[in-house]
């Protein structure tokens, strides 16, 4: 079989890309890992979705009304506490009354409209299989081979998972590092006091964010050292932790859930080797510090959709050099501005240094005075200035 695009992944930036590029016209066949299906999906983590997002995606899918009850993010605050008293230092953004900073929202149910919408698109051919091989990889066509022994040609292969036998296949190198972190994803119901705010709180044990995604619901995201004795605590324990931290925020809190997820740093230096494209967290695996990493891969998505479909209009092949190497140069600074921008923030804002932790207060105070500085980072974090370009 033939075909223009040929995905292999099972998560969320795959189902996205494989959407748009068959509703854009493209020839596509999505391939499913068989191992990563095995694996429960009905997870409690949620993403927040810059408001840029989900513009674009409200635009490229016109039967994406799924979250249109959520409520909009209109402010984010983030604290940090003081070591040497009780003071605390706290910066917020927000936006105009018109607008909105983004959404949050459950994994497990945008996963589920993903599926509902690419059992819908006749142009998108599903293949699961236990493994995939590479057998060529070069300036004219990717070959594949399936466990089953069946050859499938593309024109541009998108790698969206992080097998290992593929990774080894590609010659792109990593910075790859383990954060020894590892998060705590809590579903959580409760009075929430106002569920259009976000807050983020830098304990000394780590990043704890509060992103409510309903009248009464919410999650809980916090990201602990391994030694940390938290992981250890039960529910009980647990929720009279959480309500302390957040009494300002939500009220008779009730965990519904809990799960834990090792937390890596990934970065790969290139986004593409000969015909073959990086997509999702193969490509940048970063600390949920900032709620940037499927915003990340949505901006890469739609970049690359933007290329193919504008070059293969000009008349030109969709895997020209000359594509593939634009792609990358325009999302490269992003990409690895957020990446090891966010690595850095969580190491500082976590700090057990006096020294660091005074002069992040001072700098703190200053961005909270500036609104140049915060508008700066308003539009950045909703992808306001990247997609004003769509």
């Amino acid at each position: 079989m033939k075909y223009e695009f040929t995905i292999f992944g099972s998560g969320i930036s795959a189902k996205i890309i494989s959407s748009l590029l068959a509703r854009s016209g493209f020839r596509v066949c999505l391939i499913k890992d068989k191992d990563k299906n095995k694996v429960d999906t009905n997870t409690n983590l949620v993403t927040f979705l810059s408001s840029g997002s989900l513009n674009y995606l409200s635009m490229m899918l016109p039967t994406m009304q799924l979250f249109s009850k959520s409520p909009e993010i209109k402010i984010i605050k983030c604290q940090l506490n003081s070591l040497s008293n009780k003071k605390s230092q706290s910066i917020e953004f927000n936006c105009s009354e018109e607008e909105y900073l983004g959404k949050i929202v459950k994994n497990s149910s945008l996963e589920d409209f993903l599926d509902k919408e690419i059992d819908q698109l006749s142009n998108i051919h599903i293949i699961s299989t236990s493994r995939l091989d590479i057998i060529e990889n070069n300036l004219n066509t990717v070959k594949l081979k399936l466990s089953n022994g069946e050859y499938i040609e593309t024109d541009i292969f998108v790698l969206s998972s992080n097998k290992r036998n593929i990774i080894e296949q590609i010659d792109i190198n990593f910075i790859k590092n383990d954060l020894e972190q590892e998060a705590l994803s809590i579903c959580l119901k409760g009075e929430i006091k106002n569920n259009s705010y976000a807050f983020q709180k830098f304990t000394s044990e780590g990043p704890l964010a509060l992103l409510p995604y309903s009248k009464n619901e919410a999650s809980v995201v916090w990201s602990l050292k391994n030694d940390s004795k938290i992981l250890l605590k039960d529910k009980e324990e647990l929720t009279q932790i959480i309500s302390n931290h957040l009494n300002e925020y939500i009220t008779s809190v009730t965990i519904k859930s809990i799960e834990k997820h090792k937390l890596q740093f990934v970065y790969a230096k290139n986004l593409y080797y000969n015909n073959t494209v990086l997509i999702g967290n193969i490509a940048h695996n970063i600390h949920p510090i900032a709620g940037q990493g499927l915003n990340l891969s949505i901006k890469d998505i739609a970049l690359l959709l933007k290329q193919m479909s504008r070059y293969k209009s000009l008349g030109y092949k969709i895997n020209d050099r000359m594509i593939l190497e634009e792609f990358e140069m325009k999302r490269k600074l992003d990409n690895s501005a957020y990446s090891f921008g966010t690595f850095s923030l969580n190491g500082i804002l976590s700090s057990n240094n006096k020294f660091v932790n005074n002069i992040t207060r001072k700098g703190l105070g200053l961005v909270e005075k500036s609104n140049y500085l915060k508008k700066l980072f308003v539009k950045s974090a909703t992808g306001k200035n990247f997609f004003g370009n769509f």
